[in-house]
């Protein structure tokens, strides 16, 4: 197994608004009455004029790079989304279908999937490369995976972003997310920080596995594809050491093997 350094997370649903809030609803069944999304980072002017995907993925960038206290300009990022901006998709297959005239250029222009990291490249100034991973069910566990290898082949900090947005009715079928979820995971070569959340250690392995299961206080996200690696993040909230298998293909398996530091 290889491995690296988790040194900075964020999270947010309509259920909570940063790790701090998600650590406290997932072991005390205490959740805030009110989540705002507001990523401080985006001018308001342009957070007016973002989209739910575009401002869930800032949101937690940012709170993963102040939770680690790096820079947003010093970091590569994978941002992943199986489905993409569906809102924006259903609005535009519409319009085609009724008044293909009248799409809206703002709507167009933040329909490409990524649209997450070209916001977040223009609003921190950062040139560090950025990608966007879409492989469907498997896309959590493909961009925690492309982000592990990068972090450990290039030796810097890797930003791995996770999230989907509730599905509309139109999309329901194929991809069942009742409620939006984000989560973002920078990981860091062995070594690299003082003072990590978590050593983390990962595997690629053959032959196929089930998905962990969601806790029970959590099952409203079940339908999100994104939501697939909350097993890793009530685990690390728990403070357990954890040895988790997620699926990647049909055939093939990610191992992480999970160990909270507690200084």
């Amino acid at each position: 197994m290889t491995e690296l350094q988790l040194i900075g997370l964020g999270t947010w649903s309509p259920k909570h608004g940063s790790w701090e809030e998600f650590c406290t609803g997932t072991q005390a069944d205490d959740w805030p009455n009110e989540v705002k999304l507001q990523p401080g980072l985006i001018p308001p002017r342009e957070r007016r004029r973002a989209p739910q995907l575009v401002k869930m993925a800032i949101e937690v960038m940012d709170q993963a790079c102040k939770m680690a206290a790096v820079e947003p300009d010093e970091i590569a990022v994978i941002f992943s989304s199986a489905m993409g901006d569906m809102q924006i998709t259903d609005y535009i297959c519409s319009a085609l279908a009724q008044t293909p005239k009248l799409i809206s250029p703002i709507k167009f222009h933040n329909s490409v999937h990524n649209a997450a990291p070209g916001y977040w490249s223009i609003t921190t100034g950062a040139f560090c490369p950025a990608s966007a991973v879409s492989a469907f069910e498997y896309t959590p566990t493909m961009a925690f995976l492309e982000a592990c290898i990068q972090a450990e082949e290039e030796q810097t900090p890797v930003l791995c972003v996770i999230q989907e947005l509730a599905a509309p009715h139109t999309i329901m079928d194929i991809c069942p997310s009742e409620v939006p979820f984000s989560a973002a995971f920078l990981l860091a070569p062995a070594n690299f920080f003082a003072s990590p959340i978590a050593s983390i250690e990962f595997d690629v392995g053959q032959g196929s596995v089930e998905w962990p299961a969601i806790d029970d206080r959590l099952l409203e996200f079940a339908g999100n594809m994104s939501a697939r690696l909350l097993p890793l993040m009530t685990a690390l909230a728990s403070g357990v050491d954890t040895n988790l298998r997620f699926p990647i293909t049909e055939d093939m398996s990610l191992g992480v093997r999970l160990n909270p530091c507690t200084t």
